[in-house]
């Protein structure tokens, strides 16, 4: 299973929850057992769960009334109802309530197999449709964000559905990908907006000042500490706080950030006394945690609590059907920025900025886009009005080096044949995956192939 489905089994008698889990944890979902229904929608509050599995008969709140909570607080959570006194109204009322489907105690393990399948071949099915329509439907702009890729629209899905959770979050991607936008979407649609969203980055500070920012110190903790002061966390109380370049984390802080995740609690540098907090985490990195991990540059428990929940920022050169709409996106700002009322951007320099491989994404797009605007003197942004350097026809060509046993002679021209001829060689010819390596377009890539030869 490539996703990993959250399941919440509800059942009174724990012998039949944990049977129930030991099964699904088998089919390869994550699961989550309550005894009663209170407990169960607590479970919910704080977590993403896809499918709750419920016993129609619970000491006080009975199934029914379980699944009217569960629809009132997110209706795309779906449930199956479980009961050992089979009944065909309380079957109907179930369904109409939008249970999914309906099972009968003992259960039967092989059936219970076939409505998962079918149901999370459903969820899957209709998020897809709704990706779709969405780009049919040109919803391009959320939150401050812009893409119209099936990638794109998909996070924007995920950003909605996890907003209203407390969980934590890590978002990761190359630096200029947008990940402090998605940090702020997250907040903006949660229960929090009202309160603060605090940022820091994690690599602008020495250990010792960044400490004292998250968590705060008190008056002669350390040499320069003449008062009190309040750290990040305590900032950011009933709100959100961002934490960028988590991966630079130094060991030390690691252990106090877990406490902070694991206990909400914090204490100030020199200060005996805890305190209590209640802030929303959201971090973000460039760099692989999990071989950091592996290295023991990072802490294991510290990687799981932050990566409760997940979300990867593709880089542009991954999205490329990103660019155009971005590029307008740009100019409509510009305009109401600085007012020269520019209509557009001509076809040839979207389709140039296509082929370019972006190494600064998002953020160096607008910076090129933003120079162009500047510099045009018609109504529309053309290819003269690029940078220089985004004009060239190798600007996305790969970088070669000479190897020892290449001869200084060799024109830049036969080394860019041969590393194109050798991409090809490795992916077996196949264009499309070869011209992702090279950080070009099927065209480009074709272009190449037909100046230097290559068959």
């Amino acid at each position: 299973m490539a996703t990993k489905y959250k399941v919440l089994v509800v059942d009174d008698e724990p012998q039949v929850c944990e049977v129930i889990k030991d099964f699904l944890k088998n089919e390869g979902y994550e699961v989550f057992t309550a005894y009663t229904a209170e407990k169960g929608l607590d479970i919910i509050a704080k977590h993403v769960v896809e499918l709750v599995i419920t016993d129609f008969r619970l000491p006080g709140m009975d199934g029914i009334e379980l699944i009217k909570k569960i629809k009132e607080f997110d209706p795309s959570i779906d449930v199956i109802m479980l009961t050992g006194y089979p009944s065909i109204d309380t079957a109907v009322e179930a369904v109409k309530l939008g249970a999914y489907d309906y099972l009968t105690k003992p259960i039967d393990f092989r059936k219970l197999k076939v409505i998962l399948k079918k149901l999370f071949e459903h969820r899957l099915l209709k998020k897809h449709v709704t990706l779709l329509e969405k780009k049919v439907g040109r919803e391009y702009t959320f939150e401050g964000m812009v893409g119209q890729s099936l990638a794109m629209l998909e996070i924007f899905n995920t950003i909605k559905h996890i907003a209203k959770y407390p969980a934590t979050v890590l978002i990761t991607g190359e630096t200029g990908t947008g990940k402090e936008m998605i940090a702020r979407a997250i907040h903006n649609l949660s229960p929090r907006v009202s309160k603060p969203f605090v940022t820091i980055n994690c690599a602008g500070l020495v250990e010792t000042l960044l400490e004292s920012e998250l968590f705060g110190h008190v008056k002669g903790a350390f040499t320069g500490a003449t008062r009190d002061k309040p750290g990040l966390f305590e900032i950011a109380s009933g709100g959100t706080i961002f934490l960028d370049e988590v991966g630079e984390l130094p060991l030390s802080v690691q252990a106090k950030l877990l406490r902070a995740l694991e206990q909400h609690e914090i204490q100030r540098i020199g200060d005996v006394k805890i305190k209590k907090i209640d802030v929303r985490v959201i971090a973000a990195t460039n760099r692989d945690l999990k071989t950091m991990v592996k290295e023991g540059k990072y802490r294991k428990d510290l990687f799981y609590r932050l990566n409760t929940i997940h979300i990867h920022l593709p880089p542009l050169r991954e999205r490329k059907e990103d660019i155009p709409v971005l590029a307008e996106y740009f100019v409509t700002e510009l305009n109401k920025q600085i007012g020269k009322d520019i209509k557009g951007i001509k076809p040839e320099v979207i389709e140039r900025l296509k082929e370019i491989p972006w190494e600064g994404n998002v953020r160096e797009l607008r910076n090129v886009i933003e120079r162009a605007y500047i510099m045009t003197q018609t109504e529309y942004i053309t290819l003269k009005d690029l940078p220089p350097e985004y004009i060239e026809e190798n600007v996305s060509s790969p970088v070669l080096f000479l190897s020892a046993q290449e001869e200084p002679q060799t024109t830049l021209a036969e080394m860019e044949k041969r590393y194109i001829m050798k991409v090809l060689q490795r992916t077996s010819g196949n264009r499309s995956q070869a011209a992702r390596i090279l950080g070009l377009s099927r065209r480009s890539l074709y272009r190449k192939m037909k100046k230097y030869g290559i068959s």
